[in-house]
């Protein structure tokens, strides 16, 4: 990742590039085999992001009808090893897209951001309505190479 031209305005970034997670929440990660291995990479990921000076983006994913888990439980919340800093976007959103009912698509154009790089658990139906709405809103999507 190199480093991007940003700027900040009125106390917010302007970037082309944005890192968008997908999965970070506990009840995502949280008792998978390769949890740690997983966690440890993404996060490097975000260091790499913040040091380019991208936006970084975190999706937090209200508890489906049925699910084992609460909106606002702790399975809810980011996983430890990732946390929202000052200048990131930590949106709502229902599943499985990212960007219906949500503010990320105003959030991402409000900081100029064009290209998204996306990381999410492969194979998952947030990832697979996340990409085809991005492409919608006008976002290029860039692959970040992820462990699967």
């Amino acid at each position: 990742m190199g480093r991007d031209r940003c700027l900040i305005l009125g106390g917010m970034i302007l970037t082309p590039n944005a890192l968008l997670l997908l999965n970070a929440q506990r009840h995502d990660l949280e008792d998978r085999r390769d949890e740690r291995a997983l966690a440890r990479d993404w996060a490097h990921h975000v260091d790499e992001a913040r040091a380019a000076g991208w936006l970084v983006a975190f999706v937090q994913w209200d508890a489906p009808r049925g699910a084992d888990w609460q909106t606002f439980s702790k399975a809810w919340t980011l996983h430890p090893d990732f946390r929202a800093e000052q200048g990131d976007v930590l949106v709502r959103a229902a599943r499985p897209d990212a960007f219906e009912g949500s503010e990320l698509a105003a959030q991402l154009h409000g900081r100029a951001v064009q290209t998204l790089h996306l990381l999410a658990l492969p194979g998952t139906p947030e990832l697979t309505a996340t990409l085809a709405s991005a492409h919608t809103e006008g976002f290029r999507v860039a692959e970040l190479e992820v462990p699967a």
